[in-house]
């Protein structure tokens, strides 16, 4: 029996009519690395709540089979017992912060523990290092942003040294930077302490590099348990929704042309080793041909948004905002991106007023913000919260949808309409009836915007909307942004998710320390890895595995995978030739 032993397992929550998990079978040994995927709500997180003893003692519900961690049934034992074994780092930090300080959170798992104060010292200054938060140890966790607060959740776990880590999503907060030093992280505590690493994670591009093995949920069940390169080239995981990390849809378009590389490489470095090889044997490189790239799209004409040298600083003495000046244009896609506590979130808040600069103005379509009510801008501007539970509040997801309807003072008719078309649009209409608190994280986030987007706002602003969604969700999410310029709508996002604005080439914002560092298409902006650097973004997967062939003369400007294929085709026929 492995360290994890899971048999038959059913549940179902209390008033649901289906179950959430199907007769699960699944056994994990010591030390795997094991990376859970599937489409949102297909199950996952209700499994990782099975492991801790979360379901069957803090959920109610049915729960049939048998789960076993370390040997300890969790049925029989209570969730203090089993929480000396596995750790839980929620999807949503806020969900277990609680302490004042960054320092008594953290500490707070290893004295419950009942270790000495020196251990319980020294288990709080390795937790924090390996994270990344030494510098916010005497902190408010009040004061930190979202990317900080996840980081803390996953030191208070860490803290305690536990046999199996669980992990919901928990870069899901990070920038690109921070993210793949978590993963870092979790793979050295897998080698080192040889602990078992549990992870839901929709960011399968940076995740699959580290996992030993592949668990695809679907609509409660299993249905491809094995390694990266077998589940990613299944149909089973294809049809189910899961996407295809870029490097893997890369060989595979690659083999589709006939041009073999050996198997799946699931990194870049294993990616760029097997075709630099290859390429090393040309005696000379044929002439590289090129896709006809769409040019980077500019829009002029009127400004919607005008900001002009703002500042701001937090009550705490953070100064969020030093000096940022901007014009967006009515029917502009933008994309701001920089490292966590740039500045990006407390900008987009300038926009509808919920904050104020405290230097400097912000006109929106020629309103003063600070001369202007939220109410009345709330109308022109609406700005979805990258934590959903910041703007969620209704007894139910069609109510939530209805409550700007009526308070903007739309007839009962139109009502109904707006609700109805919000609902199937973000795939949401068999929630209608639901509290929003009972979905996952990804799902509250489409009731979040469904609920802004009902009122039909002429700047939609977007912080992190690929949080928690699956590959069939940013799909979506992508195809009706595109929907939205078509209307002239002006669309604003926040992300960390280099891949999205890889793929909607977006006119891009680097922030860095409360500034605007780089301002340009996408093109130029992904192009320049310097700058990025300076902002904690990485390229997108596409463009460092040409940044790795640059000795071949490959562009560093690629990172479209179908034009990467067809590059890399016509080198890989000529050493062929």
């Amino acid at each position: 029996m492995g360290i994890i032993d899971v048999r038959d397992l059913w549940y179902i929550y209390p008033n649901a009519s289906t179950p959430s998990l199907k007769g699960l079978n699944i056994g994990i040994e010591r030390g795997e690395f094991v990376l859970l995927t599937g489409p949102s709500g297909c199950g996952k997180t209700t499994f990782c709540r099975c492991l801790n003893g979360l379901i069957p003692h803090f959920y109610d519900g049915e729960m049939k089979g048998d789960v076993r961690v370390s040997g300890l049934s969790t049925k029989e034992h209570p969730i203090a017992e089993l929480a000396k074994h596995v750790g839980l780092v929620f999807q949503n930090p806020d969900n277990q912060i609680f302490a004042l300080t960054v320092e008594k959170e953290v500490a707070f798992g290893p004295e419950n523990l009942g270790l000495g104060r020196e251990e319980i010292i020294e288990a709080v200054e390795w937790a924090l290092k390996v994270t990344g938060i030494t510098e916010l140890r005497y902190r408010g966790t009040n004061e930190l942003s979202g990317g900080q607060k996840q980081r803390l959740a996953i030191a208070s776990v860490l803290a305690m040294r536990p046999d199996v880590i669980v992990l919901d999503e928990p870069t899901s907060f990070l920038d690109p930077l921070g993210a793949e030093r978590i993963f870092e992280v979790l793979e050295r505590l897998r080698r080192e302490f040889e602990i078992t690493i549990i992870l839901i994670e929709h960011r399968v591009d940076l995740a699959v590099r580290y996992a030993d093995r592949i668990i695809v949920f679907d609509n409660g069940r299993v249905i491809a348990n094995g390694p990266p390169e077998e589940v990613f080239g299944a149909e089973e995981s294809r049809l189910a929704g899961v996407g295809t990390p870029r490097i893997i849809e890369l060989s595979k378009r690659l083999a589709r042309r006939g041009l073999k590389i050996g198997g799946l490489p699931v990194s870049v470095e294993e990616f760029v080793s097997r075709i630099g090889k290859t390429l090393s044997t040309l005696q000379g490189l044929p002439e590289i041909r090129r896709l006809r790239r769409r040019e980077p799209e500019f829009v002029s004409g009127t400004p919607i948004i005008e900001v002009e040298e703002i500042h701001y600083t937090y009550p705490n003495g953070m100064h969020a905002i030093d000096g940022v000046s901007l014009t967006i244009n009515r029917g502009e896609f933008i994309a701001i991106m920089g490292e966590n506590g740039a500045g990006k979130t407390t900008l987009v808040k300038h926009f509808n007023g919920l904050l104020k600069p405290q230097r400097g103005r912000v006109l929106v379509d020629g309103l003063d913000t600070s001369k202007t009510s939220v109410a009345a801008l709330a109308r022109k501007v609406g700005l979805v919260f990258q934590n959903p539970d910041d703007q969620l509040f209704a007894e139910s997801v069609e109510e939530e949808i209805k409550f700007g309807l009526r308070n903007f003072g739309f007839e009962d008719e139109v009502i109904e309409k707006r609700v109805e078309w919000a609902l199937n649009l973000l795939d949401i209409e068999r929630y209608r009836k639901s509290s929003p608190f009972t979905l996952s994280g990804g799902e509250r986030k489409r009731v979040a915007l469904a609920s802004v987007l009902a009122w039909d706002p002429e700047v939609v602003v977007l912080d992190e909307p690929t949080i928690g969604q699956d590959y069939a969700q940013k799909e979506r999410l992508r195809h009706f942004l595109m929907q939205l310029r078509t209307r002239g709508k002006t669309i604003i996002t926040v992300t960390h998710d280099v891949e999205f604005v890889a793929e909607n080439r977006p006119r891009v914002i680097l922030m860095a320390g409360g500034r605007i560092i780089a301002d340009g298409p996408m093109e130029r902006i992904m192009a320049d890895a310097e700058t990025l650097k300076r902002a904690s973004i990485t390229p997108p997967e596409v463009a460092k595995v040409f940044r790795g062939l640059s000795d071949y003369g490959l562009p560093p400007d690629v990172f479209d995978v179908e034009e990467a294929a067809e590059i890399l085709s016509s080198l890989l026929r000529g050493a062929g030739e």
